[in-house]
């Protein structure tokens, strides 16, 4: 394949996930529902690429419709923007974007772990890790001293170790 017709080839896959992305903002939410299933169902890393956009977009449907698109394909690749997405302003998009990274199991508390040393002092942050950290039940005795960490009132100082400790915990377990 020549180089000319491979961004060919590139611009044409791009053209049906365009609109579809651009339909998440539709205030009808029938429209924005048949357009995140579409996405879904066609995922790949474009479609992949477009959502994480999206995520950052300031109108909280369209977040939250990017979040819960990125929940569905669950796709490792999108684990870092749903890790951003945990101290989003709204509480809805932050609960699916946790809910995501609890479908990537391990990489999403991987990655929900190497946030928390960041981003410790975040309330809603802590508050999603948290969650995130109850709901992925086969790792919940290695990350006990985490949750642990996040429920004490200095959480802010008791975290980050907590959490840079653990991964070392989960790469022992299958």
């Amino acid at each position: 394949m020549q180089a000319g017709s491979e961004m060919y080839d590139k611009s044409e896959a791009l053209k049906p996930i365009r609109p579809l992305v651009a339909q998440l903002a539709d205030d009808d939410a029938g429209v924005r529902e048949k357009s995140r299933e579409r996405l879904i169902h066609l995922g790949g890393h474009e479609v992949i690429r477009s959502l994480v956009s999206a995520l950052i977009d300031p109108r909280t449907h369209v977040r939250w419709e990017a979040a819960k698109a990125l929940q569905a394909i669950a796709d490792p690749v999108s684990a870092p923007a749903l890790v951003h997405a945990l101290d989003d302003e709204d509480e809805d998009v932050r609960w699916v974007a946790a809910e995501g990274l609890i479908a990537l199991d391990k990489i999403g508390l991987l990655t929900v772990l190497s946030g928390l040393i960041k981003r410790a002092g975040s309330i809603p942050f802590c508050k999603s890790a948290h969650h995130v950290l109850r709901e992925v039940n086969a790792y919940a005795r290695v990350l006990e001293p985490v949750r642990e960490a996040l429920e004490q009132s200095n959480c802010a100082v008791t975290v980050p170790r907590a959490a840079f400790q653990a991964p070392v915990a989960l790469s022992r377990t299958p």
